[in-house]
């Protein structure tokens, strides 16, 4: 019994204990699930794809001219434009004598300047020694920039029935790539021809598939 006038001590009550420990593994979970969720939100902001603001601003333009001057880099010369190669199926010019000097396209013209009768050189396998014709032409520049060659084609057919000559590389050298503006250029070509057809002789200068053929009748010299 407690002495008179002293209120009884009661004895701790056992679920106080198990409430603070309860009330502590709350606090733990409540604090993991927060910082799991914090966590979460940074990483997704940290892996977030950039806006399309964002990306509008640091995209750069590709293929696209430098960001130097204006025209710098680029050549205030003109120069060539490749026209489109020549085929079999070009219309043809009307026939010019040997001495004519035809137009190949606007400001362009094409002569002969000498077809003699030569004695061809076998070098490369399938040339066979003999008779032939060189033919030596040239294409004059008159307009203010340079010309394409590169698709130039110059054949030579002998006789009535328009036999296809063979060339010899010995001697020949085709016209270059290109003319300059105000130049002539030169191209000489060693054909086959045999010794009784060189009278009749049929010279064509085939410069591109849109441009009609330009064809030279006449004789070896």
């Amino acid at each position: 019994m407690p002495p008179e006038g002293e209120s009884p001590v009661e004895p701790p009550s056992a679920s106080s204990p198990r409430r603070r420990r309860t009330i502590a593994v709350v606090a733990v979970v409540v604090v993991v699930v927060v910082a799991v969720v914090l966590a979460l939100v940074l990483t997704g902001r940290g892996g977030a794809s950039p806006s399309p603001d964002d990306t509008a601003s640091t995209a750069q333009p590709t293929g696209g001219p430098s960001s130097g001057a204006p025209g710098e880099g680029a050549s205030d010369e003109p120069t060539a434009s490749t026209p489109p190669a020549a085929g079999p199926d070009t219309p043809e010019s009307p026939p010019v004598g040997l001495d004519g000097s035809p137009t190949v396209v606007d400001g362009v013209t094409v002569r002969v300047k000498s077809l003699t009768a030569v004695d061809g050189e076998a070098v490369l396998p399938g040339e066979v020694a003999g008779p032939g014709v060189r033919a030596e032409l040239e294409m004059v520049n008159s307009t203010g920039a340079a010309v394409d060659l590169s698709t130039v084609v110059v054949n030579l057919a002998y006789g009535s029935g328009r036999t296809p000559a063979n060339t010899f590389s010995t001697g020949t050298s085709s016209f270059p790539a290109s003319v300059e503006a105000g130049a002539t250029a030169t191209g000489t070509y060693v054909f086959e021809v045999p010794a009784d057809e060189r009278g009749d002789l049929r010279l064509t200068v085939d410069y591109a598939v849109d441009v009609p053929v330009v064809v030279f009748e006449g004789a070896a010299s």
